[in-house]
């Protein structure tokens, strides 16, 4: 079987808050099985940050209407919750709005502390309607993962809304799983995938951080299947200290060209034919020629086809003149 090291990670697109990586090569039925795992983990399991509970002056629950606003006050949580932050610390940060005169809200009006960032400021939050009309608001930002419903625990508080959080960083996530070749092993799988995030963490990242999840899940089933946890972490060390190796086309065309004939897919005549004849690599045929091949003992049209067939394969073409 393809040894796990010579798995590399290639980028193949990276724009906004999009990437899309493949990951290559793998054994065969080994691309689903990985895919899978990473976009369960990508979508359910990172760390997020989301806003959980808001406090509006002059607003007792979320069924109010505020003076000179336009939205209800449950509109303006919906908007709330398209806001997408990115928080350094663990503990809950406070967040403050306020704006008074006519116009449009956004993001950008928002006072965000030390250490929190807003990834979409440009989102609409709400719009007054008179330049008398004032807003006030007071938002709990807090990190967590996955899905929490709001907490009516927080209504102690007067004016304080509880609001249901999406802590996920992760939009979307696409996978592809096609055949692949490494060397003469062409019974390979390999994986595109490509994620989407609400720009609080770079796509790269996610992959990496999901990658580290699935790791450490198998490493607590090794430890509960009886192996040392000293041993498993010794082992995840391991793998960490292997570097990420993307080939550049022409390392893989250096190994393609020393490739020996006698190794090759093709029958034992043609071989015998090629090797009589000088081909003792397949960098031996850059130059060739079909009138060359011809010449070659015991070599026909037959052996020809086979030949010139197997060197597109591996990207020579052997002219006809």
């Amino acid at each position: 079987m393809l040894s796990f090291e010579d798995i590399a990670v290639k980028v193949v697109t990276e724009e906004g808050n999009t990437g899309s990586y493949e990951i290559t090569p793998l054994p065969k039925g080994y691309g689903h099985t990985l895919v899978n795992s990473l976009r369960r983990i990508l979508l359910s399991s990172l760390s997020g940050s989301a806003i959980t509970s808001v406090r509006i002056k002059g607003v007792e629950h979320e069924y109010s209407a505020l003076e000179g606003m336009k939205e209800d006050v449950v509109e303006v949580i919906l908007n709330l919750k398209q806001l997408k932050f990115k928080v350094t610390s663990d503990d809950p940060q406070i967040c403050k709005l306020e704006v008074k005169g006519k116009g449009a809200i956004t993001g950008k009006d928002i006072k965000l502390p030390a250490g929190v960032e807003l990834s979409n400021p440009d989102v609409e939050i709400a719009t007054l309607t008179d330049e008398k009309a004032s807003l006030l608001m007071e938002l709990v930002v807090e990190k967590g993962i996955g899905n929490r419903e709001a907490d009516d625990e927080v209504r102690s508080e007067v004016g304080r809304i509880p609001v249901d959080a999406d802590f996920s960083p992760i939009v979307n996530v696409n996978f592809e799983v096609s055949d692949a070749r490494k060397g003469q092993i062409t019974n390979l799988d390999s994986v595109k995938i490509t994620i989407e995030t609400d720009g609080s963490i770079e796509p790269k990242q996610a992959l990496l951080d999901s990658a580290k999840r699935l790791q450490d899940f198998a490493g607590k089933v090794m430890v509960a299947l009886g192996v040392s946890k000293k041993e498993v972490e010794q082992r995840a060390e391991e793998t960490s200290a292997i570097p990420e190796v993307v080939e550049s086309v022409a390392s893989v065309e250096d190994e393609v060209s020393s490739w020996k004939v006698e190794d090759l897919p093709i029958s034992k005549r043609s071989k015998s034919g090629l090797l009589a004849g000088g081909f003792q690599t397949v960098g031996d045929f850059a130059n060739a020629k079909v009138s060359d091949l011809l010449e070659l003992p015991g070599f026909g049209n037959k052996s020809l086809n086979e030949v010139v067939e197997l060197m597109k394969q591996y990207g020579i073409e052997i002219k006809s003149e």
